[in-house]
């Protein structure tokens, strides 16, 4: 079963947020209900005994991971260290994207595999930073298995996760944000259901497979349903995350009024790109200045920004389009950064408003190009 894609599901999702949302509103803690509902839910979107059984083990070994490093991180503050729990944690989503390239590997494949595995690595990088001294199992397992975003995103963050699930129930608090919860839950379907199957049937399946027009058309139509679809599901996601008192941070902000790349990637699946921005950009320029790898100067962040897009291109798979869309991404961003620093007419003219339209329409038509390479159809 996949989440929020049929009326199964959303049974079951009525079923366990009407008791969140009879707790909230009397002021009791929704902690330990949401990580029973959790457990409920996945039991039920994971729903033969080979895919239960994967979900235990990728959350014993996540789990096992992190608690030793926050052992080991007392001892040892060697980076080596970090790096070897690093790729422990991230060997099971290889794994399933190099089934690509070895079906025997598909086995393997689990719901939402990206997200969780994320999550798990954001804690042991801030494990790492010291940001992080103390874990506790319900807490992290709550963390780490959230069902409202296990398949669809946002990547919350640890820290900001617990401290919603520290705060003392307010009943007047809660039923605003149950409100809102509910009001995303429905926009979100709207957008997923009706807007994006509009698109897909009567504009993407109606086009001919072959020719620069249908590929044109194709371009416009796969880029809206792309965002009806994504924010859709995005807006469910937060909306049940609401119900269950956690406030889950928004993924969308008007993308398609970017003036250029950098301010897209700020309003487009904004969790996934300031995971990347904070734990491989920024760190990776830090590191190259610190280091003194490319010589000093702007190339760290021009290679950054490449290796940043590429890394969000592979962990959409390793086929040569995600790989690809990926590389363009880098490209852009690294345009956009030469752009920023070395022309400092281009800041002047993002402030006019008659350029700024032009550059809109610019930034949207580059970002549709790249999701024709991601949709495979050019490959």
């Amino acid at each position: 079963m996949t989440p929020y894609s049929g009326l199964p599901f959303f049974c079951i999702l009525v079923i366990v947020l009407l008791p969140a949302a009879i707790l909230g509103h009397c002021g009791r803690s929704l902690r330990r209900y949401g990580l029973l509902a959790t457990i409920l839910v996945l039991l039920a979107v994971f729903d033969n005994w080979q895919a239960k059984l994967l979900l235990l083990l990728f959350w014993g070994l996540q789990t096992a991971l992190s608690f030793v490093y926050l052992s080991v991180r007392r001892r040892c503050e060697k980076r080596w260290a970090l790096w070897l729990f690093l790729l422990a944690a991230l060997a099971p989503l290889l794994l399933v994207k190099l089934a690509v390239f070895a079906p025997k590997l598909q086995f393997l494949s689990i719901l939402g595999v990206s997200y969780m595995t994320f999550r798990a690595v954001q804690v042991l990088i801030e494990i790492y930073d010291g940001h992080i001294k103390a874990l506790h199992l319900l807490g992290f397992s709550y963390f780490l298995l959230f069902f409202p975003s296990v398949s669809s995103g946002p990547l919350d963050r640890y820290r900001r996760f617990a401290a919603d699930l520290a705060k003392a129930p307010d009943p007047k608090t809660y039923d605003k944000l149950a409100v809102e919860g509910f009001w995303k839950i429905m926009t979100g379907a709207f957008y997923s259901f009706v807007a994006g199957n509009l698109i897909f049937q009567y504009w993407l399946e109606a086009l001919p497979q072959s020719g620069f027009g249908a590929a044109v058309g194709y371009m416009y139509g796969y880029t809206f349903f792309m965002f009806f679809n994504f924010a859709g599901y995005s807006r469910m996601a937060i909306g049940s995350a609401y119900l269950l008192g956690v406030k889950m941070p928004e993924n969308f902000n008007l993308p398609f009024l970017s003036k250029d790349m950098k301010d897209f990637w700020s309003r487009w699946h904004i969790s996934l790109s300031t995971w990347l921005r904070d734990y491989v950009y920024t760190r990776f320029c830090t590191q190259a200045l610190r280091k003194k790898w490319f010589g000093g100067g702007r190339a760290s962040s021009y290679i950054g920004y490449f290796l940043t897009m590429l890394l969000m291109g592979a962990w959409h798979g390793l086929t040569p389009a995600y790989l690809i869309y990926g590389a363009y991404h880098g490209v852009l961003m690294s345009l956009n950064e030469l752009l920023d620093t070395k022309w400092k007419r281009f800041r002047k003219l993002k402030k006019n408003n008659a350029v700024s339209i032009l550059l809109i329409l610019i930034t949207f038509h580059l970002f549709s190009f790249g999701l024709l390479i991601f949709s495979g159809r050019l490959i």
